[in-house]
Parts: structure tokens; C-alpha cells; sequence
């Protein structure tokens, strides 16, 4: 069974289930099928589906950047508590940890602060739409990034972020418009790293 953080045989029963009836409705024969479902599961919304948009064979270097054990940068640290540990244990970065520029929101000034580490990392965005335009700008400075998942929430910014990173030669993973967040962002990440761990058994 996809592992969502279950450690009981009730939680294994209720994970069965919502897997089962998401499978009515969304295939998971592909990886991002896959993940897909995992974010319909993880938000109870069946209107995800048309909103999650995979670029730059993002599934698969995700993988690839998972089974390689690259470092991880986030915005905030309810991504970090969300990210499954068991699976795995690559370093993890918080953006909002490293914020110390006043001028700037502090996980903006926290992505500029780990620069050097978000070069041929996995960044998870998925609360602040200033932390996301921040990794766009070191995007189109010459940071490569291995993954970029983008999911900020809200009504500034949020959607502009997500279409900017869009635009950008780097595999990304992202929401339409302004619905997205922290919960989403992690469903996305442990998908794939459940994906890798599946592979490499």
C-alpha cells in the first residue's frame, strides 16, 4: 500500500479505501496518475486533477533526484513536517530558517540565502508566492534546480508565481491559478518519493 504516514492497520484500511474510490474516478497506470491521486487523497478534492500541470518530464527527474539523495530546500516548515522521513533522508533545507534581510519577505530572503544549495537540489514551494519568484529569479540567473514543485496558495502573487516558473526551462510540477498550499506541495513530494522507493525495491 502507498504509504501516506500510516502506522496502524486502521490507518492502512483507510488509506485501501480512499485509494479505491479516487480509482473510480482517476487512473493511476502512469506515475503522474499517481501522484494525482495522492493529491486528490491529501486535499479531498476531486477538482485538483485539472489544476496539477507536469512540465520538463518532471515526474521522472524527480525520481531520478530522489533516488540520488539531493538535498531538499522548502519555503516554510509545514512542508519539512509533512515530507515522509522514513522514506526519506536526504538533507532539508527551510527557507523561512535562513530569512535575514528585512527588505524582503523572510522565505524570499531564506531562498537567496541558500542559493548554493538550491544549484541541483529539489525546491517544494508550498505556501509563499515571494519564496517561489525568488527561485524563479536564481532560475533565470543560472540556477538549475532538479525539481521545482509549486504550489502556493492565495489571492497575491500565488498564481503569477506558478506561471512564471512555467515559463522557465526547468522540470516543474505546479497548480493553475490561485488554489494550491502546503498540503499539496508535500502530497506531490512523498508521491514521488514513494515512486522511488517503489524502484529501487
Amino acid at each position: 500500500m502507498q504509504d501516506m504516514g500510516n502506522l496502524t492497520f486502521d490507518a492502512d484500511e483507510i488509506v485501501k479505501r480512499s485509494y479505491e474510490i479516487v480509482s473510480r474516478v482517476i487512473e493511476g497506470k502512469t506515475p503522474e496518475g499517481k501522484v494525482i491521486q495522492r493529491c486528490v487523497i491529501a486535499t479531498g478534492d476531486l477538482g485538483i486533477r485539472d489544476l496539477i500541470i507536469f512540465k520538463g518530464n518532471a515526474v521522472q527527474e524527480g525520481i531520478r533526484a530522489i533516488l540520488g539523495n539531493s538535498d531538499v530546500v522548502v519555503d516554510v516548515r509545514m512542508v519539512l513536517a509533512g515530507i515522509n522521513k522514513r522514506k526519506f533522508s536526504g538533507d532539508i533545507s527551510v527557507a523561512v530558517d535562513h530569512g535575514d534581510d528585512e527588505k524582503l519577505t523572510r522565505s524570499m530572503s531564506g531562498i537567496y540565502s541558500l542559493r548554493d544549495r538550491i544549484d541541483d537540489s529539489i525546491v517544494v514551494i508550498g505556501n509563499a508566492p515571494s519564496a517561489l519568484i525568488a527561485v524563479c529569479d536564481l532560475i533565470m540567473r543560472g540556477i538549475k534546480p532538479k525539481l521545482v514543485i509549486g504550489t502556493p496558495v492565495g489571492f497575491v502573487n500565488a498564481a503569477e508565481s506558478k506561471e512564471m516558473l512555467r515559463e522557465l526551462d526547468v522540470p516543474s510540477i505546479t497548480t493553475v491559478g490561485t488554489r494550491g498550499g502546503s498540503t499539496l506541495a508535500v502530497a506531490i513530494f512523498n508521491a514521488l518519493v514513494n515512486l522511488a522507493y517503489e524502484r529501487s525495491d
